[in-house]
C-alpha cells in the first residue's frame, strides 16, 4: 500500500499513525496537493489528501474512509475502534471534536495563506476561530 500526502496534514498523519499501530506495510509518498498538484492528480484526479493506493491499485481518499478500510485489514488481536458501546461513544466524540478542530484550523490556514487579503472576511474568520477554539476546549 502507498499513502499519498504530506505529513504536515493532520489527516495524513492520522492515517500514517494508524497504519503503524496496525503494523501494516506501506510506503509513504510525500506528494503535495499544492506544489506537486499535477503529480498528485495523476494518482487521484480529485487531488485529496490523504489518498491510499491499495495493493490492487485502487485508490481511497478521506482519512475516515481510509481508516474504515484499514480496520478490515487488522489482524484478530488489533482494533482501531472500541467495541464496547460506552467506549465507542467516547472515541466517536473525541474523534469528532479532533476532526472539527483540524477542519477549522485548516480553514484558517487556507484563508490566511491562499486568499488575497482584500478578499478575507473577518466576521467569517472570527466564527471559524470560535468553532476551532470551542473544539480544542472540549478536547482539553
Amino acid at each position: 500500500m502507498k499513502l499519498i500526502g504530506m505529513l504536515d496534514s493532520p489527516y495524513v498523519r492520522r492515517v500514517a499513525i494508524c497504519m503503524k499501530m496496525l503494523k501494516l506495510d506501506f510506503e509513504h509518498a510525500p506528494i503535495s496537493v499544492f506544489s506537486t498538484y499535477d503529480q498528485f492528480a495523476a494518482i487521484n484526479p480529485v487531488v485529496k489528501a490523504p489518498t491510499l493506493v491499495a495493493d490492487n491499485g485502487k485508490t481511497v481518499m478521506d482519512s475516515t474512509v481510509i481508516l474504515q478500510y484499514l480496520a478490515s485489514l487488522a489482524s484478530s488481536g488489533q482494533r482501531l475502534f472500541p467495541s464496547n458501546p460506552e467506549d465507542c461513544l467516547r472515541a466517536a466524540r473525541l474523534t469528532g471534536l479532533s476532526l472539527a478542530a483540524c477542519d477549522k484550523t485548516v480553514q484558517i490556514v487556507y484563508e490566511r495563506n491562499l486568499r488575497p487579503v482584500d478578499k478575507q472576511h473577518e466576521p467569517w474568520m472570527e466564527r471559524v476561530r470560535g468553532q476551532m477554539l470551542a473544539a480544542y476546549a472540549e478536547l482539553e
